[in-house]
């Protein structure tokens, strides 16, 4: 390698340059790194990486480039680590479409003897300057919830123990204070993950920003043995337009769909969910007049929650890990011939089952305690073990085949320990991963629904082994509207479950100037299992629920006749948009607000990438005021849309507009006639498209017509 610097320059902003004895990062994302494009600041603020092997710390230029690889919006950097025999590889590849940037690192023992790693992170070092960070809080039923906070003392976002996105998630915003650019950070976690920005002074008016990120290390130790290689977790970077972190949310979908789900299921069945009527009492009468009420509204999976399981004595937490019936009360050993009752009414059957958790009466736990590792008076499997990881396989795979499941529900309502094996979890996480994709290619028609007492396992890496992820354990729906604006700047929204829980009641609230007996019947919705409920416009629920994967739970027995035929009309409607939904990317048209705001407009845009078709949601909150210029995103501006408002509105047609005009002058809500509702759905595409389609419809009536007639005839 000459002594010249050499540049590298991707069409997404991003620089590298490197000499013979130095690589580093000029710009990322468009964004200035280190000091006037030369990494010559302080030693904290130097190098990509952080390491800290057998004690001793290494950064900056004792990071030595020996090898650099290069091909179109890709490089790889191999580097020796000081004096040592290990090598951290560095892999960068960039998508000019989006604008994102994948880096991926590993760790290589090259020599003979044991190598102890207590720390490896990424570092990019932004020049002087006040900064601002965004980062998210996440709590049950709270989840994703962000702000923008000035950079003072520095920060460090982390999780609880093995449980991904609770407490905060894996997910950072830089940018200059009031500045129109920004940058965000992903950590796709293989174990616990950390994520902290250091302000680093160097005798200026303002410090550099350090951002340090990937596997934790508050106790990592980890052992890495001669000729091993450590996979350390990738990190996303992408641009933000306008430094805004909900504008960046489409090109991070596109991105994920095009690279992350490519092979995922186009779509998902709509279930039904007993846990949200009777939670954990399962009452086989009760379960087949719902049945009834799920076939009759369109769904076609109806799956059977906690409470199932537990040959022994004691509560469904404590027989968490005995996945045999019951055998006194719930279906008393026969959920077999009630799973035969749910298909000949023409449902799948589904099941829910906690397979990392076991409690105190899991006969397993006697059985094998070496498998074991106590979190409190709970336990986890060492799934690192092969004997341990083996039997849990086979256990999920006997529950598919033996009630011959169409969909798997698997929660985590428990946090594990700290690691004692000083591994931060990454070598459990590794095996987990690996079973997840073991049974969904041994099983292709099951449908693995990822859960984690709501979303606090719904990172970017555990979602890409599942086939969609709980957002929440609420169902309120301005929480569920909150929490998706925050879990949209990090995930796609297609691949997110969230369900209209529904129960109703008639005859119990007057009208004004009506009876009790003459008045509409209500509908009520949880906040989360317990008795917080409120009253809500059937149609709000429904339409809230429908921007992903769409399940229902409640008592939708209880329903009158007409919430039933509403219902019904709303899973239709999503099932004709249901593929469409799935592979869609999502523009934020309002920007996130904090979930204790239960006022104003909240819209959002779903847009399939390769056709120019868009759902926008609208929902109007209490106190809402004027309506917002909801401006539509992504649309060609000489070519003339059809917009119709769906499900939701009274008012269907919403003429005919070029694009240029409708992303200048917005949807006009309060002129089109709609709001008689607080939620509706308004279809936008092509004219000519529109017309093509009435004209198949017109055809293939006639064709029917025809048909009918001859055999009359």
């Amino acid at each position: 390698m000459a002594n010249d610097v050499m540049t590298t320059i991707w069409d997404n902003g991003t620089v590298f340059q490197r000499t013979a004895e130095r690589f580093w990062l000029e710009r990322l994302c468009g964004l200035p790194v280190g000091r006037e494009g030369v990494d010559n600041g302080p030693t904290a603020t130097q190098g990509v990486a952080l390491l800290r092997l057998d004690g001793h710390r290494y950064e900056g230029a004792q990071l030595v480039p020996e090898q650099v690889e290069e091909s179109p919006m890709s490089l790889v950097c191999r580097w020796r680590v000081g004096d040592t025999a290990v090598r951290l590889t560095t892999t960068w590849t960039g998508d000019a479409a989006t604008g994102v940037v994948s880096r991926r690192d590993t760790l290589t023992n090259s020599g003979t003897r044991p190598v102890v790693v207590s720390r490896c992170l990424a570092r990019v070092a932004f020049p002087p300057g006040r900064y601002e960070c965004y980062t998210q809080a996440s709590l049950w039923c709270g989840e994703s919830q962000g702000a923008w906070n000035p950079l003072h003392t520095g920060l460090r976002q982390s999780h609880r123990s093995g449980r991904s996105a609770e407490g905060g998630t894996p997910y950072l915003a830089v940018r200059l204070a009031g500045a129109a650019q920004g940058i965000a950070f992903h950590v796709l976690p293989r174990g616990n993950w950390t994520i902290r920005v250091s302000p680093v002074a160097d005798g200026c008016d303002r410090p550099f920003a350090v951002v340090e990120l990937g596997l934790a290390d508050e106790n990592l130790n980890r052992t890495l043995r001669p000729r091993e290689t450590f996979e350390l977790p990738e990190i996303l970077c992408q641009p933000l337009p306008g430094g805004e972190a909900h504008l960046g949310a489409p090109a991070l979908h596109r991105y994920l769909l095009t690279h992350h789900y490519q092979s995922a299921k186009p779509q998902a069945a709509v279930i039904y969910n007993t846990w949200f009527d009777q939670c954990h009492m399962l009452e086989v009468p009760r379960l087949r007049t719902q049945l009834v009420a799920a076939k009759e509204m369109g769904c076609e999976v109806f799956v059977v929650d906690a409470g199932w399981y537990g040959a022994g004595e004691g509560d469904w937490g404590a027989q968490s890990g005995d996945w045999r019936e019951r055998p006194k009360d719930a279906f008393c050993g026969r959920m077999g011939a009630f799973a035969d009752e749910v298909r000949a009414a023409g449902l799948g059957f589904g099941l829910w089952m906690e397979p990392e958790r076991f409690g105190s009466q899991a006969p397993l736990r006697a059985k094998h305690p070496e498998w074991f590792i106590p979190v409190g008076t709970e336990a986890r499997l060492d799934l690192t073990k092969p004997p341990a990881w083996r039997w849990l396989r086979a256990e999920i795979a006997r529950l598919v085949e033996t009630y011959r499941l169409v969909w798997l529900k698997i929660d985590f309502n428990f946090r594990v320990d700290d690691d004692d094996s000083g591994a931060e979890l990454s070598g459990y996480t590794a095996a987990w991963y690996r079973m997840l994709d073991d049974v969904r290619a041994a099983y292709p028609d099951v449908l693995f629904e990822g859960c984690a007492s709501g979303g606090h396992r719904a990172d970017l890496e555990m979602m890409r082994h599942f086939d969609n992820f709980f957002l929440s354990d609420t169902t309120n729906p301005t929480d569920v509207l909150r929490i998706t604006q925050g879990s949209w700047l990090r995930l796609p929204p297609g691949r997110i479950g969230r369900w209209p829980v529904l129960r109703g009641v008639e005859h119990a609230v007057c009208d004004y100037g009506r009876t009790v007996r003459d008045s509409a019947p209500l509908t009520l919705v949880p906040a989360d299992v317990g008795r917080r409920v409120e009253s809500v416009s059937l149609d709000v629920a429904l339409v809230t629920a429908m921007p992903g994967m769409l399940g229902i739970s409640g008592d939708i027995a209880g329903l009158t006749v007409a919430q039933r035929a509403r219902v019904a009309e709303a899973i239709a409607f999503f099932k004709t948009w249901r593929r469409f939904i799935t592979g869609a990317v999502g523009h934020l048209l309002t920007p996130p607000e904090p979930i204790e705001c239960r006022e104003g407009w909240i819209a959002f845009q779903l847009q399939k990438p390769d056709a120019d078709e868009s759902l926008i949601f609208v929902y109007r909150l209490g106190n809402a005021g004027g309506a917002p210029l909801l401006r539509p995103m992504g649309l060609k501006p000489a070519r003339r849309y059809q917009l119709r408002w769906g499900f939701g509105a009274t008012a269907k047609d919403g003429g005919v507009v070029d694009g240029a005009t409708l992303a200048r002058d917005g949807l006009r809500l309060q002129e089109s006639g709609v709001w008689q509702e607080q939620a509706a759905v308004c279809v936008i595409r092509p004219a000519r498209a529109v017309r093509i389609m009435a004209q198949k419809r017109l055809t293939a009536s006639l064709q029917t017509a025809q048909k009918r007639q001859k055999s009359r005839s």
